[in-house]
């Protein structure tokens, strides 16, 4: 599988950022592939009813060794990820290493080891992500822990979520039987910033957003972008890397 003698050998300091990924992804997806690039370690996911995806990329400045001469693929099961994160500690770093039909996860603190576990590298489809083309008309930043508290809410009285953009705020309503409307309008502290060409509204499946708000405990501010009755894009950075979040609009009837 690899020229010589040669293995890839990458190393995550402060595992616990990882783990809160794979968190996301596994609400996503039951397996995945991670896909070594000399540009870092991305990961891309579909759900089964293909109406939302997840794009990660964790750039190679972001590990502690990134030793890499050719583009490798690593597949494994989410419930094995969570597995090798389980109970990490401050300080712990994650080294992950593809050795034939098996790949090595260890996890190790000031170069002692305190775990390894080994799977086997499981043959995954990288999911062919589609090339949407979307011509958004408008883009708002906002604080990511105040949409999850909003979304968290409107699942808890249930139905869906709409999204209203118009030039002075960003309005989150309840679609159901529960009625919750909260407005992030300009000047607001957690509306960061908004730029709106023409106003947009769309619904969204509660659920599936509060999936993916899960990121905000590592990401202080997401941006969103939107059209009417179009997908939400979701942005996160976390530190140089980024997650990606596309979801459908909810089908009405």
């Amino acid at each position: 599988m690899y020229k010589g003698e040669y293995l890839p050998r990458i190393v995550l300091p402060e595992a616990k950022l990882f783990r809160d990924i794979i968190d996301t992804i596994g609400n996503i997806a039951d397996e995945v592939s991670l896909i070594l690039t000399t540009d870092g370690l991305s990961i891309k996911a579909l759900d089964v009813d293909q109406t939302s995806l997840i794009d990660v990329l964790i750039p190679r400045e972001m590990f502690l060794e990134y030793e890499l001469e050719e583009t490798a693929n690593i597949g494994v099961s989410i419930n094995n990820l969570k597995k090798v994160l389980k109970h990490l500690k401050k300080g712990e770093n994650l080294s992950i290493e593809p050795e034939g039909d098996y790949v090595k996860f260890t996890i190790a603190a000031g170069g002692v080891v305190s775990r390894m576990f080994k799977f086997r590298n499981l043959d995954v489809p990288v999911p062919e992500l589609p090339d949407l083309n979307l011509n958004f008309t408008a883009t708002a930043k906002i604080l990511a822990q105040s949409v999850k508290k909003v979304v968290e809410d409107i699942e808890a009285i249930g139905g869906s979520t709409q999204i209203n953009v118009t030039p002075d705020a960003v309005i989150f309503r309840s679609v159901g039987a529960g009625k919750l409307e909260v407005k992030f309008s300009q000047g607001s502290l957690a509306l960061v910033s908004l730029e709106v060409q023409e106003p947009a509204e769309s619904v969204y499946d509660t659920t599936k957003l509060v999936n993916i708000l899960g990121i905000a405990r590592v990401s202080d501010v997401v941006t969103i972008q939107l059209a009417s009755k179009m997908p939400l894009k979701a942005d996160f950075s976390v530190g140089p890397g980024r997650i990606t979040y596309l979801l459908a609009p909810f089908e009405t009837g």
